[in-house]
């Protein structure tokens, strides 16, 4: 008996043998197909020249059978695949329930060859980079219950036939390029439970058949340009969970249906055009954690009934137009982390209630018309990293209560009207990183302490405030992470404090418009990293042509104002000739517009630029600036400064210059403004040289050869055009020339006498406002605002308040009258 067992089975083998061994040459042919074939993963992808059954697919590094030896799932997700699919044997595969091939480096359209794959059930073949459209027969896998084709490159139209897909309960689509709008066929699957068609280039209306989805817990919708309303039916969804669909183009009133959704935890909304009130009955999602309509056209008051929301975790009603009172009753909301009410329109007090908040983190408030004293009860809020409520009307003293949130990183209260001395207990803030107090009415000495008490400190703003007595004089050791101090506008008196030089990372110091005394501070110009130093309006004396210890001084500083002191000596050349950041014209595309902020603080500055003061609320990087006006400086203008090519404003007015015009101007082809007179100009259309004492020849070429006669006079020594006094005999055919075809060589770019002409042809008044358009900004402010959209779409501050203000715009037309 036993003999004819064996002979039965050396004639008839196992049938899965046959059925592997057919899977098994498939697969290695696909794997020959593929550019990193020898990758480790597929090692144990091979057959014994025997065939025996020991060497079926089954053992494979992913591969798994089912006890009839054929192949059900293929799991290759993080491989490290590099290849294609478009010979992978679909066909050979009819068992095959999961397909797993995510996180490789898979690339070419998906085969319309998987319709072959008939008993499939799981589809992922997430973060690759498929291209080409999802294929319609992906609709004929009739058990498939999850398609995961995410985080691709894939494009065209969702297919409709997914419709088909009567089992499917998970689609995630999202992070390719898809267009067109949502199948509403997807309405008709009624076991969905997760929809995320996030991040794509969708279109049109969400279907109101997606409110039929009965079991859908999570739906995806964001960031697409969706338009329309947002159904009424969505409220039908009463298992639905989490409701994502912020930063599309959606309009109309939020519903009050979306109240009915009662296992809701998690509605964004944000980034919209959505318009009217808050829903009073989104107070009955008592489940919600998340709720964020940030960024949208929403006016009215907010409800008092979200004060029953007590799992509320995130509330954000951001960059709207909200008005009345904060509510009292979010002084319930004990679980709540973050708090987000800046940019509206609120008013009144701050509630007393906001100090039960036990858990909050973050509290941002700034930017709305909220009035009175700050509540002594927020030194109640122990996690408190994030109290930010500058730009308000805010009265009263400092909070000294706030100081025993030791975690707190950020304090702003900026632009307010608080009133007092800061008390030396703010040094107890330990991990502060940023502290603005700019632009309040504090008074009294600054505590000593401030410069000291934290190592993580970036920012300190003292600006515009009634502080007094000598500047903190001891910083923290070199490993401080200090950026930003500006002390601007107060009265503050003694000299620049040595120890500033342990400050590494400084990159801008503004000190302008105190009563600081003594010399420049030499050891300044050893700091690495600064870009902009103020010391305007001041009584700092003495020269600045001294020896520096720095082999490069000042290699990043890109302003530079040291006006309305009392400065003597030569023009600083040694320095000129090192200000590398202002030699560098050429700007790429990919460098930043702006110096880098620090989360919601943005640098402030004033300069006075064509004659005008300007406020800076960012600061530009091609705003390069040297003002050294209303000084005493002899001499001639050193050479050095030609060097400087990328210089846009160049003050030297109010001094005692002596000596020959330097040809090398002609060398700063982006400068807008320069100003060597005796009084204020505005721009170069308009340049005036007069009562110096210039001599020499004046430059050909370029601008100089616009300049009308009074633009040199009161300067004996000059001649050559277009004054009447001719250089020796040549008539002054020797004075420097430009090449006549080099259109860089003008002083900027920004005006052409085109723009001139136009404005005399529509009246002077249009031409004037037009002109001083071009000379202010240097291009049209529509493309700026544009390219601000884009670069800073996350945002939390409103981009309106981010535009210079301009002291006298009738200063700028009286001088273009000309």
């Amino acid at each position: 008996m036993k003999p004819l067992f064996i002979l039965f089975a050396l004639f008839f083998p196992p049938i899965h043998t046959l059925a592997s061994t057919q899977e098994a040459d498939s697969l290695l042919k696909w794997k020959t197909t593929l550019i990193n074939q020898n990758n480790p993963f597929l090692s144990s992808w091979s057959l014994d020249t025997n065939r025996t059954a020991s060497t079926a697919p089954c053992t494979w590094y992913g591969v798994h059978c089912n006890d009839h030896g054929n192949v059900i799932k293929l799991n290759l997700s993080t491989s490290r695949l590099n290849g294609t699919l478009q010979k992978f044997p679909f066909s050979t595969f009819a068992s095959l329930t999961h397909l797993q091939l995510k996180l490789n480096h898979f690339s070419g359209p998906i085969p319309v060859d998987i319709r072959y794959l008939s008993n499939l059930m799981f589809l992922d073949l997430s973060c690759n980079r498929l291209s080409g459209t999802i294929p319609p027969e992906i609709g004929t896998l009739a058990y498939l219950e999850t398609l995961s084709l995410h985080s691709n490159i894939l494009e065209g139209h969702i297919p409709v036939t997914l419709g088909n897909l009567t089992n499917l309960a998970h689609l995630a689509i999202d992070d390719n390029k898809l267009s067109g709008h949502i199948p509403r066929e997807l309405g008709n699957l009624a076991h969905l439970v997760t929809v995320n068609v996030s991040f794509n280039f969708l279109t049109g209306h969400i279907p109101s058949s997606l409110g039929n989805l009965s079991k859908q817990s999570e739906l995806y919708l964001f960031q697409n340009n969706l338009t329309g309303s947002i159904p009424l039916s969505l409220g039908n969804s009463s298992s639905l969970r989490i409701l994502y669909l912020y930063m599309n183009q959606l309009s109309g009133r939020i519903p009050n249906e979306l109240g009915n959704m009662k296992s809701l935890i998690a509605l964004l909304l944000g980034h919209n055009l959505l318009t009217g009130s808050v829903p009073a009955s989104l107070g009955n999602l008592s489940k919600l954690t998340i709720l964020d309509v940030h960024e949208n056209l929403l006016s009215g008051v907010v409800p008092q009934e979200l004060g029953k929301l007590e799992s509320l975790i995130q509330l954000s009603f951001s960059h709207n137009e909200l008005s009345g009172q904060i509510p009292v009753s979010i002084g319930n909301l004990t679980k709540l982390e973050q708090l987000y009410l800046n940019d509206n329109q609120f008013k009144g007090s701050i509630p007393e209630e906001l100090g039960n908040l036990n858990s909050l983190v973050e509290m941002l408030l700034l930017i709305n018309r909220l009035t009175g004293s700050i509540p002594d009860s927020f030194g109640n809020l122990s996690k408190l990293e994030q109290f930010v409520l500058h730009d308000n009307n805010l009265t009263g003293y400092f909070p000294e209560s706030i100081t025993k949130c030791e975690r707190l990183r950020y304090l702003t209260l900026g632009n307010n009207s608080v009133t007092g001395r800061v008390p030396e207990s703010v040094c107890k803030l330990k991990l502060l990183e940023i502290l603005d107090l700019g632009t309040n009415r504090f008074s009294g000495p600054i505590p000593q302490c401030v410069s000291r008490f934290s190592p993580k400190l970036k920012v300190l703003d003292l600006r515009l405030n009634g502080f007094h007595g000598s500047i903190p004089t001891t910083y923290l050791d070199r490993n401080n992470d200090l950026r930003r101090v500006n002390m601007n506008g107060n009265r503050l008196e003694g000299s620049v404090p040595e120890s500033l030089i342990n400050c590494r990372k400084l990159e801008v110091l503004d000190l302008g418009n105190n009563m600081l005394t003594g010399g420049f501070p030499h050891w300044i110009d050893t700091i690495p990293e600064l870009q902009v130093l103020v010391l305007r309006g001041n009584k700092l004396n003495g020269p600045l042509q001294t020896y520096s210890n720095a082999k490069s001084p000042f290699p990043k500083l890109r302003i530079l104002d040291l006006s309305s002191n009392e400065f003597t000596g030569r023009l600083p050349g040694n320095y000129f000739k090192n200000f590398k950041a202002m030699m560098s014209g050429n700007r790429s595309a990919s460098e930043d517009l702006y110096m880098v902020r620090h989360f919601m603080y943005e640098d402030t500055l004033v300069l006075v630029v064509k004659g005008m003061s300007m406020e800076l609320q960012r600061i530009l990087v091609v705003y390069t600036t040297i003002d050294l006006s209303v000084n005493n400086f002899e001499g001639e203008i050193p050479d050095t400064i030609g060097q400087l090519n990328s210089l846009r404003f160049l003050n030297l007015s109010y001094n005692g210059l002596t000596g020959e015009i330097p040809k090398h101007l002609r060398n700063l082809a982006l400068l807008e403004s320069l100003d060597l007179s005796s009084h204020k100009m505005t721009f170069l259309a308009v340049v005036n040289f007069s009562k110096n004492q210039l001599r020499g020849v004046i430059p050909k070429g370029g601008q100089f050869n616009t300049f009308v006669n009074s633009s040199y006079q009161g300067n004996e020594g000059l001649c050559g055009f277009p004054l009447t006094k001719t250089c020796g005999d040549d008539d002054g055919s020797s004075s420097p020339t430009l090449e006549e075809d080099e259109e860089d060589s003008s002083f900027f770019n920004g005006l052409s006498w085109e723009s001139v002409v136009m404005g005399y042809g529509f009246g002077m008044l249009i031409g004037s406002g037009l002109g001083w358009l071009m000379f202010y900004t240097g291009r049209p402010r529509w493309v700026v605002r544009m390219t601000e959209r884009k670069l800073c779409r996350h945002e939390i501050k409103s981009l309106k308040n981010t535009r210079a203000r301009v002291s006298s715009v009738s200063d700028v037309n009286s001088a273009m009258s000309f």
